[in-house]
């Protein structure tokens, strides 16, 4: 019988405390490499995902496509975990 490495990851993680913790930092890690230099993660807690940009109209540029980045991270993390960005000038 073999099983899936993730399926060891995530029992150990959850075993240890570890899997949200976890699972924070692969948020915000999907949301660096989709964000391509546009915003930078700062943190991710309970479906908000709280981004720092370098002005007020980045800001607004990214809000514009606030729907489309949290449905392209929901998709690279394979399950509904970003529900809403919050945007941090600075």
């Amino acid at each position: 019988m073999q099983e899936d490495i993730s399926n060891i990851l995530s029992r150990n993680l959850a075993r240890k405390g570890l899997l949200k913790a976890a699972n924070c930092a692969r948020a915000c890690g999907v949301a660096r490499d989709i964000g391509k230099g546009d915003y930078e993660p700062i943190s991710f807690c309970r479906g908000v995902l709280k981004v720092s940009v370098d002005s007020s109209a980045k800001a607004h540029l990214v809000k514009l496509q606030e729907k489309m980045i949290i449905s392209k991270i929901n998709e690279a993390l394979k399950e509904e975990v970003v529900k809403k960005i919050i945007f941090k000038i600075g």
